[in-house]
């Protein structure tokens, strides 16, 4: 996930995973779609918050993927005050932990950032 479209295409594979992106698809060509228009960000953003728990062994992963999706998709945070709200507390919980990397803590120190400015 070294550019945008390596992101993109975390960020499509999760939705179709997740069961977001209602095309039905044959092969993993549709991870290279750059614009992420065959699903929604804010079911996304909802799914990928439920994954920000410490006790996953993903969390880096799942991190690092909201903060893709956040930066990709600004529109999607001021969306939904009640995911607003769950993700602020999610952000502070995990920032207070000592059980991310480095990268996710920046990762996060982002989103927690995007989030103030967010609810100006």
């Amino acid at each position: 996930m070294a550019d945008d479209a390596g992101e993109m295409a975390n960020l499509n594979y999760w939705a179709h995973w997740l069961g977001l992106d209602l095309v039905p698809r044959v092969s993993d060509v549709f991870m290279s779609d750059i614009d992420g228009r065959s699903w929604e960000a804010l079911p996304l953003l909802r799914s990928l918050t439920d994954r920000l728990d410490p006790s996953l062994g993903a969390v880096d992963l799942n991190i690092h993927s909201v903060w893709a999706l956040i930066s990709s998709k600004p529109g999607v945070l001021p969306a939904d005050p009640m995911l607003h709200r769950d993700l602020a507390a999610r952000v502070g919980r995990l920032l207070d932990s000592q059980t991310i990397s480095r990268q996710a803590r920046r990762e996060l120190e982002n989103v927690h950032y995007g989030l103030r400015l967010s609810s100006r």
